[in-house]
């Protein structure tokens, strides 16, 4: 079992193996289209041009994470207050936090866009062994999210609909 104190409300958030809805799983757009896009290749076939040795073509669900292991962060919700604590690339230290606000913020659309899994959606996926072109067919985003230095706004329908939620970054961790 993992834990952190919220850096807003100071309660303790915990995470297990199992869903809980604390930890979401979290591509950028851009990311999230070229890993559904990836080549399914069943029989492995597929050669590398340069070197002529096979590559694991096999891009399943169940194997994003090894597969493209750069691509997603982790963020934890608290369940008290929900803060959202925004983990670096290794998934250990916490990069920035960001608490709810009421304050109606302008959508900052030039912004880098992300698509959001819960840790219930995301457990789904990854205990299928389907390619990663069906997961957009099979299981919906939880959210849709706009994120630049300052704020994130979450979307439920899509980037080009109102907003949902609205968070403001009140820490960011030491490099």
């Amino acid at each position: 079992m993992a834990g952190l104190k919220c850096s807003n409300c100071g309660g303790s958030i915990r995470y297990h193996d199992t869903p809980s809805g604390i930890q979401y799983t979290v591509f950028t757009a851009k990311s999230w289209e070229n890993i559904t896009q990836a080549i399914y290749d069943p029989k492995n076939e597929r050669m590398h041009n340069e070197w002529k040795i096979p590559e694991p073509y096999r891009y399943l669900s169940c194997t994003i994470w090894e597969d493209f292991p750069k691509e997603f962060r982790e963020v934890w919700v608290c369940p008290h207050c929900g803060t959202i604590a925004v983990f670096d690339n290794s998934g250990v230290r916490v990069k920035a936090v960001y608490a709810p606000t009421t304050d109606i913020f302008s959508v900052d659309r030039h912004a880098e866009k992300y698509v959001v899994f819960s840790d219930y959606v995301w457990e789904e996926i990854a205990e299928l062994s389907i390619p990663v072109s069906e997961i957009s067919n099979k299981f919906n985003v939880t959210y849709y999210a706009i994120a630049n230095e300052d704020y994130i706004w979450l979307f439920k329908l899509g980037y080009e609909s109102d907003y949902d939620k609205v968070y403001k970054r009140i820490s960011v961790a030491k490099e």
